[in-house]
């Protein structure tokens, strides 16, 4: 995740570069910059946010250090997984390959600034960088392994997948989508597609349960933060008579 995060900065650096003037570049990431220290101070100076935090990684603690987490393991593998689930997993894991997700967020919050994807991908890209440092941090501090290392079992600095870096990357733009929407439909949707890319890592094998729920519960406190700091921006979603057929209008409020 460090190097995708590296490569994030570089292709805003890139993008701004070529799509502004000189002044207007440095202008542009000075407020991205500014907006993100921001942010920072919103999550990490919070104690409220901070406890909901360490309520979570308690939580995936119990279940990291007691059987639950082998238990999931050998019911999803012995009962649920299947040819089906391993190829819908393939396409499914891509929202959270950081290579994938970071640079195109940081690339659509450029180029479609002035359309409704430009503060998604805005709100999407602040709340990862915002939350990856304690993602990362997690990660170490717990020392959880893989299925295929063996248990589930923290050993402080012994390994560090203690957190789903891809239930993480690929949660958090679909909960900031999700609380885009006012219709409660809709929210429902995306709410239940932010699963869908820890799921994979279960489906795979990657991971416990444990590890992909705090990578999900870490999304949620990081878009949440950036949600209402961003003033609560929605959109609306609906579909309208036109011609012989019908038009999907999306709208955003402001």
């Amino acid at each position: 995740m460090k190097k995708a995060l590296i490569i994030t900065l570089a292709v805003l650096a890139f993008l701004y570069s070529t799509s502004d003037s000189v002044a207007g570049q440095i202008t542009k990431l000075t407020e991205f910059a500014s907006t993100l220290k921001g942010d920072y101070g919103d999550f990490y100076l919070d104690g409220g946010n901070l406890l909901k935090l360490g309520a979570g990684v308690a939580g995936a603690g119990v279940l990291a250090n007691t059987s639950a987490d082998r238990e999931f393991h050998e019911y999803y593998r012995d009962d649920l997984k299947s040819r089906t689930t391993d190829n819908a997993s393939k396409l499914l894991k891509l929202p959270g390959e950081a290579l994938v997700a970071l640079p195109i967020l940081a690339g659509t919050k450029i180029l479609f600034e002035d359309t409704v994807a430009g503060p998604w991908a805005d709100m999407s890209l602040r709340a990862l960088l915002v939350g990856g440092p304690a993602g990362l941090a997690i990660q170490y501090a717990g020392g959880g392994g893989r299925p295929k290392e063996g248990d589930s079992k923290w050993r402080p600095f012994k390994n560090n997948n203690t957190l789903s870096g891809h239930a993480f990357i690929g949660a958090a733009p679909l909960i900031v989508a999700a609380k885009m929407q006012d219709n409660v439909c809709l929210k429902g949707l995306f709410y239940g597609l932010s699963f869908l890319p820890g799921l994979t890592r279960i489906n795979d094998g990657e991971h416990y349960i444990s590890q992909v729920s705090l990578g999900w519960y870490l999304a949620y406190l990081s878009a949440d933060k950036v949600f209402k700091k961003s003033g609560g921006v929605s959109s609306h979603v609906e579909v309208l008579p036109f011609k012989d057929g019908a038009m999907l209008s999306f709208s955003r409020l402001f």
